[in-house]
């Protein structure tokens, strides 16, 4: 029947009243009218098959979930027409709420394996969708099968090879490997690794060219530290003894760590450019281990420049407590700054995950499978955990120079004064 004869319309048939009043109404709203409706139009379905828990689930409304749950708890049962439950259609749609709601609730982890027509499991779709943050509900709290295959013959930690991020595909990875995922049993000869954008070969070669860019200015940005150091090694703080030539500050103590730091600086420094020239002449499998060894370089050169500044001041200038604090709180701004470095450009996991995938990893039974398909995978955390601790070491021999300047100032208030002629 059409609009305005009396009937259901054809937006009612194909949108129960149920599903209009989740999609536009908040949370908070959606509730009353929920709690009006008579039982039997949580059942009802749209021309796509989903019923109001689907809809609700896709659209990440957990409060709404739990309601329709909680007065109709058969309805968890109910399937859309490719076969999958609401928890399917929250992971696919990486509504990590309504999946964490899921599996924390007893009766619902029974249907957190349910395989849909085309055998996928809702760690299947999580995965295909690049949710890290559902796969690891679901593998840490729903405590999901990782075995499954669906009707193509892969498991859930098989599609990760699907993901054209770079980040996303590490993130999976790690979060796969720390909780135990399992690849399908294959013939290693056959597997193939993972490659940008899914191994297109324009993609891959785009990826080259920004390395390769991005060594130039990195090449240039060593050099210019190089520079530096090289200056601050030659105009030495407190300048040279008229007579004999030497340093004037020779014999301190925080001299002595600022010759070594500025040595270090530049020494890395020095190592970097010469990666950086060698990765983009070369253009070889290894050229982006080179790339990344180089990037250490200049964070250690960096950092040691910066600790050799420190140590130059403490030489030269008298121990006052507000200029060690305002150096301190410059430094923590840097330190904090590395640390959102790592997460924004490292894998979207707790620490609790990267330790597990690091523990895990060598339990593996054929961990040189996970290396030969995702080469990059374990490598990139390694040299994030070494960048990490670069920065944190350097924290610590900011503290060590301030405790060792006040221990100096305390020998030399308490030393006796000379005696006499």
């Amino acid at each position: 029947m059409e609009p305005g004869t009396g009937g259901p319309s054809r937006l009612q048939w194909q949108h129960p009243a149920p599903l209009r009043v989740v999609q536009r109404r908040p949370h908070h709203r959606a509730r009353n009218p929920e709690h009006r409706a008579p039982t039997r139009t949580m059942y009802k379905k749209d021309s796509g098959g989903q019923s109001a828990l689907h809809v609700a689930a896709r659209m990440g409304h957990a409060g709404i979930v739990v309601e329709m749950v909680r007065r109709c708890p058969d309805a968890i049962e109910l399937r859309d027409d490719d076969g999958r439950t609401f928890v399917h259609t929250a992971a696919r749609e990486k509504r990590s709420n309504v999946v964490a709601l899921a599996t924390t609730t007893a009766f619902q982890r029974g249907h957190l394996d349910t395989q849909d027509r085309d055998g996928n499991t809702p760690l299947h779709l999580a995965v295909a969708a690049g949710a890290h943050s559902v796969v690891k509900d679901l593998l840490r709290k729903g405590k999901v099968r990782t075995n499954v295959l669906n009707n193509d013959g892969n498991t859930a930690f098989d599609l990760a090879a699907g993901s054209t991020n770079f980040f996303t595909m590490v993130s999976l990875v790690v979060t796969l490997v720390a909780y135990g995922a399992q690849l399908r049993p294959q013939r290693q000869d056959h597997l193939k690794p993972w490659r940008w954008s899914g191994g297109n070969d324009a993609a891959t070669a785009a990826g080259w060219q920004g390395i390769d860019k991005t060594s130039d200015s990195l090449a240039l940005v060593a050099v210019l530290i190089a520079s530096s150091a090289f200056a601050a090694g030659f105009n030495l703080p407190g300048g040279y003894n008229g007579t004999t030539g030497e340093a004037t500050l020779a014999r301190k103590f925080f001299f002595k760590w600022f010759l070594c730091l500025d040595t270090v600086a530049v020494a890395t420094s020095v190592v970097a450019v010469v990666l950086l020239v060698y990765g983009k002449a070369s253009r070889s499998a290894g050229s982006w281990k080179s790339f990344v060894l180089a990037l250490h370089c200049m964070w250690v050169s960096l950092v040691s420049l910066l600790l050799a500044f420190f140590a130059a001041l403490t030489a030269v200038v008298s121990a006052r407590e507000a200029f060690f604090y305002v150096l301190l709180a410059i430094y923590t701004a840097i330190h904090f700054l590395t640390m959102f470095i790592v997460k924004w450009i490292g894998p979207h996991t707790g620490v609790r995950t990267v330790w597990r995938f690091l523990r895990q990893y060598k339990r593996l039974k054929a961990p040189h499978v996970i290396k030969r398909q995702y080469p990059l995978a374990g490598a990139i955390v390694l040299n994030l955990i070494v960048f990490w601790v670069t920065s944190l070491s350097a924290y610590v021999v900011i503290l060590f120079i301030r405790a060792k300047s006040d221990s100096e100032v305390v020998r030399l208030a308490t030393s006796p004064a000379p005696s006499p002629l």
